[in-house]
């Protein structure tokens, strides 16, 4: 199932499947649309083997002033519980898998918690995000741990042609401000782009039911506001050493403030997050039909709360990488080596602070005539249990112009988490990884600007890890089937969007429903674009769910309807709005935790032609 979010893809998504380094001589003549991450390598998106959406820049300022995690839960298949809107952190279940079977990507980098196992959504702003990709199902023999449910990775603003400028700047519901300024471009062998912007909130509170959080949660005021700010940069340089060689340094930081409940009434409870991702590589056109690249990545995920006491939980994930992509007469060949070096730093005593995992990662993709297919296999030896092997092999048979249909089976698995395997009095130091295998079928139909997706996918997990006595314990088994729907559309002046997923996440242990997960997600959208306006709707609605394994707290089912709006006022300034949740709703995502109410925003945005 493919849902394509806007058809100007090529040149953007050959320059991402570089990053993070600038497409320069390798741009290929053929610029149909691409994606990288469902494959590793450049793949055609009408080929593709795999349940995937990408969103670019021009999709993601349609979309009008917004987060990430709210952005993201606007995608058939994803689901995102956010414990009190933004900077709170924020959970992603994809296909009714965990929050940790998520594994989040930015520029080719995981980011996120090692002790949590969760992927950091909340601390990266949209202004500095130039596409999205997201892949559903099972991705661990491309990837590694982590990638049970899907992966999401971002890559960050790149440069191309003149020199262009772009600035921003709105205001909104409770005292939300954002601002920002960059500029881009490219000049010869040189491409560039620097960016930075500033979001602030004064927030609100947090508490879904004052009077039941007070009495679990001390004495907090029911007028307590739950603020936010955010300031970020980042910075891209690519040089095109010789016409087969380029080197490249990229490099993204958010620095936070984020104010939370916690302590009682009289404690000002607050945490510094700072999220950070950096980059060095270098691509080589070693043959005519052979490009090696050697890329070095580190990324930083550092929480540090004050409430009133100190304390920091901080992941630091270096990584080496060495990929080879060799074209052939039918198909490419993937080859890759990784090291991976994960390393805690807290006020928590553990009593192991590193890891460290070698990979080895071989695939091979392709299309003959009806034919398409790609396979991958990977090696994982980690330093805490020992190694992993994960594998994937998908076939597709397109059986009439418009018509594709395709297969895919993958294993994948999870590693334990520092906090499950080393948190005093809860870890477990014996944990084996949760592992996963999935099952899938799809039918894509596609005609011109119109597309139909279905796919039908069965996901069982074992050795799932659960708190038994207050200690991390491999106890449960899990399966989730559901099918998944999509359909996009362009006609006239009209753009449509429509996405529904229907799940049974159960715990097999038990037989109850997986906690927080629903059984229905329904995503639609419509956009209008006329010659002085562009309005659109979104509909998002999720069933019922449970906040526990015992089905108890139950959350209600709702829906939420979004609207946006965007005029020129000139050929480079425009104006734009976002109105969330039109009619007031009030419901819970997490329970406990209340979500914003009705939020009006509206900016001005310059764009330099």
């Amino acid at each position: 199932m493919i849902f394509f979010r806007n058809g100007r893809a090529a040149r953007t998504a050959l320059m991402a499947a570089t990053a993070p380094l600038a497409a320069g001589s390798f741009a290929q003549a053929d610029e149909a649309a691409v994606m990288v991450t469902a494959t590793r390598q450049p793949a055609r998106i009408n080929e593709l083997l795999a349940d995937v959406t990408v969103i670019d820049r021009e999709a993601i300022e349609q979309a009008g002033p917004t987060t990430l995690p709210e952005l993201l839960a606007r995608q058939p298949g994803l689901h995102v519980i956010d414990n009190g809107g933004p900077g709170k952190s924020a959970s992603l279940f994809i296909r009714g898998t965990s929050a940790t079977h998520a594994l989040l990507l930015v520029d080719g980098v995981p980011l996120g918690s090692a002790t949590t196992g969760s992927p950091s959504l909340h601390n990266l702003p949209l202004s500095q995000i130039e596409r999205i990709e997201i892949l559903r199902g099972t991705a661990s023999s491309l990837y590694g741990s982590d990638a049970i449910g899907g992966v999401v990775q971002v890559f960050t603003r790149r440069g191309d042609g003149p020199p262009r400028f772009t600035a921003h700047a709105g205001a909104g519901t409770h005292g939300t401000t954002e601002a920002g300024a960059g500029v881009s471009g490219s000049d010869g062998r040189l491409s560039y782009s620097l960016s930075a912007a500033d979001y602030r909130t004064k927030g609100f509170n947090v508490a879904a039911d004052a009077s039941r959080y007070r009495t679990a949660n001390s004495t907090v005021p029911s007028d307590d506001a739950d603020g936010y700010r955010n300031r970020a940069v980042t910075g891209r340089l690519a040089w095109a050493l010789t016409d087969d060689h380029e080197l490249g340094v990229n490099l993204l930081e958010a620095t936070s403030r984020n104010a939370y409940d916690s302590g009682g009434a009289t404690v000002d409870a607050y945490s510094n997050d700072r999220t950070r991702v950096a980059g060095l590589a270098l691509r080589s056109r070693l043959a005519e039909h052979w490009t090696s690249t050697l890329r070095w990545g580190q990324s930083e995920d550092d929480s540090t709360g004050f409430a009133p006491a100190r304390s920091q939980f901080a992941t630091t994930q270096r990584q080496l990488t060495w990929q080879h992509d060799v074209r052939l007469p039918v198909g490419t060949v993937l080859l890759a080596a990784e090291n991976l070096e994960q390393a805690v730093t807290s006020t928590t005593n553990y009593a192991l602070t590193r890891r460290t995992v070698r990979a080895l990662v071989a695939g091979y993709q392709g299309h003959w005539q009806s034919h398409s297919w790609q396979t991958s296999l990977r090696r994982d030896d980690n330093s805490q249990f020992g190694g992993r092997t994960t594998g994937t092999l998908a076939y597709g048979y397109r059986f009439a112009p418009d018509w594709q249909w395709r297969i895919a089976t993958g294993t994948a698995f999870k590693a334990p988490t520092f906090n499950q395997l080393y948190f005093p009095n809860f870890g477990t130091a014996g944990l084996a990884p949760e592992e996963a295998r999935n099952r899938e079928t799809g039918l894509n139909w596609e005609r011109g600007s119109r597309r139909l997706g279905l796919t039908w996918f069965d996901n069982r997990i074992r050795n799932l890890i659960a708190t038994v006595s207050n200690r991390a314990t491999n106890i449960g088994r899990a399966r989730i089937t559901g099918t998944s729907l999509t359909a996009s559309a362009t006609a006239g002046s009209w753009m449509l969007d429509a996405g529904l997923d229907l799940m049974r996440p159960v715990d097999q242990t038990n037989g109850n429903r997986l906690p927080r997960r629903p059984a229905q997600l329904l995503k639609l959208a419509a956009t209008r674009a006329t010659a002085d306006w562009k309005l659109g709707g979104e509909l998002v609605a999720v069933g019922r769910r449970y906040d526990t394994t015992t089905q108890t707290r139950a959350m209600g089912g709702y829906a939420v309807l979004n609207l946006t709006a965007a005029r020129p006022l000139s050929r480079d300034w425009a104006l734009e709005a976002r109105l969330n949740n039109l009619a007031d709703r009030v419901y819970e995502n997490a329970w406990a935790y209340a979500v914003p109410g009705r939020v009006l925003f509206v900016g001005l945005r310059y764009t330099s032609h």
